[in-house]
C-alpha cells in the first residue's frame, strides 16, 4: 500500500459543503475521494471549481443510486454507460487518479443470468471506455446482501474484467466470508485500489480500523504489497474518529 486517502463520503448528508470539506481533509492527507452524491457531489460545475482550490489528489466514486452495470433493460444500462462516460470527463477535470463503480444489484434469482450477461456486456463497454479516456475504472465487490452482484470474486466476472482494476473492500469482503479468495494469486493482481474499514461481522458500519472484528494483522503482509492507492472508508461518522483510523492503518 503506497498511498493513503480518506473518503469524503464522511461527510454526505451534513452541514458540510465542498469547501468544509476539504479544508478540513486536507490537514490530514493528501488524497481525497470525491463522490457524486449529496451535498458535495462533484458533479456539480461549482464542486470542481472548489476542487481546483486544494492542493490534494483525487478519485472518484460513482453515484450510489440511479445507475446499474447489471440491468438487463438495455436501455437502463446504456444510460449507466453513458452517465459512466459522464463521471470520466469529471475525473479528467480534476486529475483524478481511477474511478470507482459498483456492479449493480438484481433483486430476482430468476434474472441472475441476465443480470451477469448485462454486467459482462458493461465490463467490455467500460474497457473501451478506459482506453479512450486514460483513466483507471474499477469495480467494487459488494456487502452480503442478495440483491448485489460481485460479491465473491466468480470467473465469470474476474475473466471477463480485462484490463479494469478492481476495488477491494475489505469490509464487504469480511461480511461474505472469502478475504482469502480476493487475496489468492488469481485474484490479488486484479486489485488496483483497496477500500479500508472494519465491521462487527453482521453489517456495513463502516467502522474506524480497530473498532470491530476483522484481523487485519492476518492479511496485512499481503495488503501492503499491493502497489495501489488505500482509502479509509467511514460513511457518515464522527469525523472526530478520523484521526484515530489514519493512525492505525499506519501502524499496521
Amino acid at each position: 500500500m503506497k498511498v493513503i486517502v480518506v473518503s469524503s463520503s464522511v461527510f454526505l448528508d451534513s452541514d458540510a459543503n465542498l469547501n468544509d470539506t476539504l479544508n478540513f481533509l486536507e490537514r490530514k492527507v493528501n488524497f481525497v475521494e470525491l463522490v457524486c452524491d449529496g451535498n458535495i457531489n462533484i458533479m456539480e460545475q461549482k464542486n470542481v471549481d472548489i476542487s481546483y482550490n486544494y492542493n490534494l489528489n483525487y478519485t472518484i466514486h460513482c453515484p450510489l443510486t440511479d445507475i446499474s452495470l447489471s440491468s438487463y433493460r438495455e436501455n437502463v444500462r446504456k444510460f449507466s454507460i453513458s452517465y459512466v462516460e459522464d463521471i470520466l470527463k469529471i475525473s479528467d477535470k480534476v486529475n483524478a487518479k481511477l474511478i470507482v463503480l459498483h456492479p449493480g444489484h438484481n433483486l430476482f434469482k430468476y434474472d441472475y443470468d441476465k443480470s451477469l450477461n448485462s454486467l459482462i456486456k458493461s465490463l467490455n463497454n467500460l474497457n473501451n471506455l478506459q482506453n479512450e479516456y486514460g483513466i483507471k475504472i474499477t469495480i467494487e465487490n459488494m456487502p452480503s446482501y442478495d440483491m448485489f452482484m460481485f460479491r465473491s470474486p466468480i470467473d465469470e466476472i474476474i475473466s471477463n474484467l480485462g484490463d479494469l482494476g478492481i476495488t477491494f473492500d475489505i469490509g464487504h469482503s469480511f461480511l461474505n466470508n472469502n478475504i482469502d479468495e480476493f487475496l489468492n494469486k488469481d485474484v490479488i493482481n486484479k486489485i488496483s485500489h483497496i477500500h479500508i474499514h472494519d465491521n462487527n461481522g453482521e453489517y456495513d458500519e463502516h467502522l474506524c480500523i480497530g473498532d470491530g472484528k476483522i484481523d487485519f494483522k492476518k492479511y496485512m503482509d499481503k495488503l501492503k504489497n499491493i502497489d495501489c492507492i488505500t482509502m479509509i472508508e467511514m460513511q457518515n461518522n464522527n469525523v472526530e474518529t478520523i484521526d484515530k483510523c489514519i493512525s492505525n492503518l499506519k501502524k499496521l
